[in-house]
């Protein structure tokens, strides 16, 4: 369950900075139930995480006992919170550093290294390794037509359908501006072949609807494939998908290129 600021008691404690404790939160008007709620909530117990005068975080505890909690529990909790913040910060800050903000996908500087593990895994397993480098067509008009806001939700809806389409394995990274790589593990040239295929027909079938848009934004994609020859390094087989997509292009966009194997191995 997730809770944006200022939404339910958790988010009421993210705003306010304040701990609470509920004894009945039916009875409560800032009570929310989630529909994912697979759990009774009778009492609830919350403190705020605290990192640089900022809070990041809430750390809540849940009973199904009416009036579950005292002072003690309340007391407890807050150590726990105080104890926890710093980690927690640590790591928050860590994600910024490898995620897009935007798209939340991770950023170019995870490429190389990321592709170099995937690439020692594969050597080890004997398995195939595929990336997909995808490029959003004429997406420049986007921006000039609709505003870059308008981009970056388009940015932002293209990565979630992208996840949609793929394996949880699989990792996207937001190279730069409109273009994404795709690292598909254990996956073969037409198995790659068939995911960009997917991908396509998921922005075909679906015009992006965009909040601050006057009108749903149709938007293609090129998508250059490359598949690993066991021996290239990462920016060689990085390059051989851009080649494939910049063929995508030059064909007419809106398609899926396979690269050509590499003829200078040894």
């Amino acid at each position: 369950m997730s809770f944006r600021r200022g939404e339910g008691l958790i988010g009421w404690v993210v705003d306010a900075g304040e701990p609470t404790r509920v004894d009945e939160v039916k009875s409560h008007p800032r009570w929310v139930q989630s529909k994912s709620q697979t759990f009774q909530v009778t009492s609830f117990l919350a403190e705020p995480l605290w990192s640089n005068g900022e809070v990041i975080g809430v750390l809540s505890v849940t009973s199904p006992t009416l009036g579950a909690f005292g002072d003690n529990a309340q007391l407890l909790l807050r150590l726990l919170a105080n104890c926890s913040a710093p980690p927690i910060d640590r790591a928050r800050l860590k994600r910024l550093a490898m995620f897009d903000d935007i798209t939340l996908a991770f950023n170019h500087r995870y490429l190389v290294p990321r592709l170099t593990e995937e690439m020692e895994r594969a050597s080890r397993s004997g398995s195939d390794l595929s990336v997909l480098l995808m490029d959003l067509d004429h997406f420049k008009q986007v921006n000039d037509r609709h505003g870059h806001a308008v981009g970056d939700a388009v940015l932002r809806t293209f990565a979630d359908r992208v996840r949609r389409a793929v394996r949880r394995l699989d990792v996207l990274v937001r190279r730069g501006g409109e273009e994404f790589v795709l690292i598909m593990p254990s996956t073969s040239a037409p198995q790659a072949h068939a995911t960009g295929n997917r991908i396509q027909q998921a922005l075909h079938d679906e015009h992006f609807e965009v909040e601050g848009a006057a009108q749903t934004i149709p938007q293609t994609v090129s998508i250059g494939v490359a598949t690993w020859d066991g021996h290239e390094k990462p920016d060689a087989l990085e390059r051989r998908a851009d080649e494939a997509m910049y063929e995508a292009k030059r064909l007419g966009r809106n398609r899926v290129v396979v690269a050509t194997p590499r003829r200078d191995r040894g």
